[in-house]
């Protein structure tokens, strides 16, 4: 009666262990169908800025023109998983290993709605600023925006939500170990015009 018992609390133990886990392979295709998602876009910034510009009188033009312009810029950024090749991917049982291709900016969108005037003073013989010319100045804006990107997080922010998205994907797909490997800094695009 006790080898029975002991017979029965084995098989229970292996049956109870056997159905909680799900062993079925994932497939080469299921791997890589986060391809098909093709640009992840994962982290966006809007930044704003105030454009000024003093245009003082010469000897020959008596006045001053001054003008201040606000305007704001959307930014988004994220990985391109089209560029996930098979050796970004090292699989070993239940643990995966990926090197994330480079985050990079999506997108540079400057709304002509937000873009405002906020300020015009002429003074003398002066005329008022020509549409070129705010045009000219807006141009100024949009560049200093672009350099102040460089400053920003948005790269970063954009590797670090990738990963956590990832990390979730493969997760879901059944792996127990997701490493996910960004791409060192000196190694991003520095280049910020999209």
């Amino acid at each position: 009666m006790k080898q029975t018992v002991t017979y029965l609390l084995l098989v229970l133990a292996v049956a109870m262990n056997s159905c909680g886990t799900d062993d079925t392979p994932v497939s080469h295709k299921e791997i890589f169908e986060i391809r098909t998602i093709g640009t992840l876009s994962t982290s966006e910034y809007t930044v704003s800025k105030i454009i000024k510009l003093n245009d003082p009188g010469e000897w020959y033009k008596w006045g001053d023109r001054k003008i201040l312009i606000s305007c704001k810029a959307k930014i988004k950024a994220g990985v391109n998983l089209n560029k996930l090749k098979a050796e970004d991917i090292k699989i070993t049982g239940k643990k995966i290993e990926i090197q994330l291709p480079p985050a990079e900016i999506i997108s540079f969108e400057m709304n002509p709605e937000q873009i405002k005037t906020e300020m015009v003073d002429v003074s003398g013989f002066r005329g008022g600023f020509s549409q070129q010319e705010k045009n000219k100045i807006l141009r100024l804006g949009e560049k200093s925006i672009r350099e102040d990107m460089k400053q920003l997080n948005i790269l970063n922010d954009a590797e670090t939500n990738a990963i956590v998205f990832l990390t979730d994907f493969y997760k879901n797909l059944g792996f127990e170990e997701i490493i996910i490997h960004g791409t060192k800094k000196d190694k991003r695009t520095k280049n910020t015009d999209r």
